[in-house]
C-alpha cells in the first residue's frame, strides 16, 4: 500500500464501523461496581415501584372532591379518622368527608386520591379545616407510578449511569448483568521515547501519549494493559504486539510517520495480519494506521499527543462503544456557540480546532486555541473541539459551531 493514500473521515469510519467484532462475554457485577458498565440484557420490572401509594408531603389524605372550593375564609371541615407514620402499614379507608394524617413516604390509606399539604390545614378538636383545595393524585406517588411490573425500565446497551443504579436498587437487583469489560492493550513507539519518570536527555522526549490515550478509554470503562515503548525496529514492535495478543483491541502510538509507520505495518503484517487504511484526510491526525491483526482492531496513532488524541476521540473511541457492546454508536453531544475570530483552514481537509468556550448574559462565545499538534497543554486548557468541514474555507468570526467535548 502505498504510503499515505488518505481516505475521507466518513470512509474511514465506515470501514471501523463495519469490522466484524466477537460477541462479548456476559457477566454478573454486584451493583455497586456496575456504574459504567454495560447491560447485557434487558432489565424488566419484577414488581411495581412504589409497591404501594405514597404521600410525597406531610398532611392528609383525603378525597379530593371534599377539598374543592376550600379557601382560608371558607375553610373544608374533615373529621380525621387516624395516623399513618413512616414505614408504617395501615388498612385504613378514607371515606367521604373524612382525612387521615400521613407523613412524607407513608402509604396512602386507599379512598384517598389526594393530599392536603400540613400547612395548608389547621387542626380542630377532632377533625381538621382545609383551606387550600386539593386535585386528584396531588401529592401522591401511586402505586406502579414509577415502574409497572412487566415493563422493560432498561434496555440492553445501556451504559449504566448512577441514575441507572438507582432504578436497579430500587427493584433489588443486587446482581447487573453486564459485558465484560473490554482490553485494550497499548504500546508507544519511537528511539525519541523514554519513561516519564525518566530526565529524558537531549533529542528525546516523555512517553505522553501512552497516559492520555489510557486514560481516554478508561474513561469509556475498558481496562488497559500497557506493553511499554517500544523501538523503532520490526522485532521489537512484533515483539511487543505479540504480549498484547490477548486484548480486544491495540493502539500502538508514535508508529506513523513515514519510517516508523513502515515498521508497524511490517510487524502486523509479518503476524498474519492487514492493513485496511494509511492515513486520513484529517488536520491533525493524518498519518493514522487502521488494521486488522487476529482478527481484531489495530490502531497505528500518531506521534504528536494532539493529533494521537483527537484521531482516539474521534475514530477509536466509536469502535470501543462497539467493542462494549453499547446499544449506540453516536458521538457525544455537542453545545452550540459563536466563533469570536476567524479559524483558518485548508480547502479539503477536515480539520479539528481545539476551542475554549465562555457563558456571558445567555450567549455561549467560542474562541480557537490556535497551537501545533505537538502542544498537549492546549488539550489541558481546551473545553472542547470544533470541527472544519473539508468543503469549506475556513470559519468566520460570528458564524454558530458546535462544539465537541473532549471524552
Amino acid at each position: 500500500m502505498e504510503f499515505l493514500t488518505s481516505i475521507t473521515p466518513a470512509q474511514a469510519l465506515k470501514v471501523i464501523g463495519t469490522f466484524p467484532l466477537p460477541s462479548l462475554d456476559r457477566e454478573e457485577a454486584p451493583l455497586e461496581h456496575a456504574q459504567g458498565r454495560v447491560l447485557a440484557l434487558d432489565i424488566i420490572a419484577r414488581e411495581d415501584i412504589p409497591p404501594f401509594a405514597r404521600s410525597l408531603v406531610d398532611g392528609y389524605a383525603v378525597k379530593a372532591k371534599d377539598t374543592y372550593g376550600a379557601r382560608e375564609g371558607s375553610p373544608s371541615f374533615l373529621l380525621v379518622k387516624g395516623v399513618v407514620a413512616v414505614g408504617e402499614a395501615t388498612e385504613a379507608q378514607v371515606g367521604d368527608g373524612e382525612a387521615v394524617s400521613v407523613a412524607t413516604g407513608a402509604m396512602v390509606p386507599a379512598g384517598a386520591d389526594g393530599v392536603v399539604m400540613e400547612e395548608h390545614t389547621r387542626r380542630a378538636a377532632d377533625g381538621v379545616e382545609v383551606t387550600h383545595s386539593v386535585r386528584r393524585r396531588e401529592h401522591i406517588c401511586f402505586r406502579g407510578e414509577d415502574l409497572k411490573a412487566g415493563e422493560v425500565v432498561l434496555e440492553k446497551g445501556k451504559v449504566l449511569s448512577p441514575f441507572d443504579i438507582g432504578v436497579l436498587a430500587a427493584l433489588g437487583v443486587v446482581a447487573v448483568p453486564v459485558y465484560r469489560q473490554v482490553f485494550v492493550g497499548i504500546v508507544s513507539s519511537g528511539n525519541e521515547v523514554v519513561a516519564v519518570d525518566t530526565a529524558p536527555p537531549p533529542g528525546k522526549v516523555r512517553d505522553i501519549n501512552a497516559h492520555t490515550v489510557s486514560g481516554l478509554v478508561r474513561m469509556r470503562g475498558c481496562l488497559v494493559r500497557f506493553a511499554g515503548i517500544a523501538r523503532d525496529t520490526v522485532e521489537d514492535i512484533t515483539e511487543k504486539l505479540s504480549a498484547l495478543k490477548g486484548c480486544d483491541m491495540l493502539l500502538l502510538s508514535g508508529g506513523s510517520s513515514k519510517g516508523q509507520s513502515d515498521f508497524m505495518t511490517a510487524a502486523v503484517e509479518l503476524l498474519g495480519g492487514k492493513t485496511l487504511f494509511h492515513g486520513l484526510n484529517i488536520k491533525p491526525g493524518k498519518p493514522t494506521v487502521f488494521a486488522s491483526l487476529w482478527d481484531k482492531p489495530v490502531f497505528g496513532l500518531p506521534g504528536h499527543p494532539v493529533s494521537c488524541a483527537m484521531v482516539v476521540l474521534r475514530f477509536v473511541l466509536p469502535l470501543v462503544a462497539r467493542l462494549r457492546g453499547e446499544k449506540e454508536e453516536v458521538f457525544p453531544r455537542t453545545q452550540a456557540g459563536t466563533l469570536t475570530t476567524n479559524v483558518p483552514s485548508t480547502y479539503g481537509i477536515e480539520e479539528y480546532v481545539r476551542v475554549t468556550v465562555a457563558r456571558k448574559e445567555n450567549r455561549t462565545s467560542v474562541t480557537p486555541l490556535f497551537a501545533k499538534s505537538s502542544v498537549i497543554s492546549t488539550l489541558s486548557r481546551a473545553d472542547g473541539y470544533i470541527i472544519v468541514r473539508a468543503g469549506k474555507e475556513g470559519l468566520e468570526a460570528g458564524e454558530e459551531v458546535e462544539v465537541y467535548p473532549l471524552g
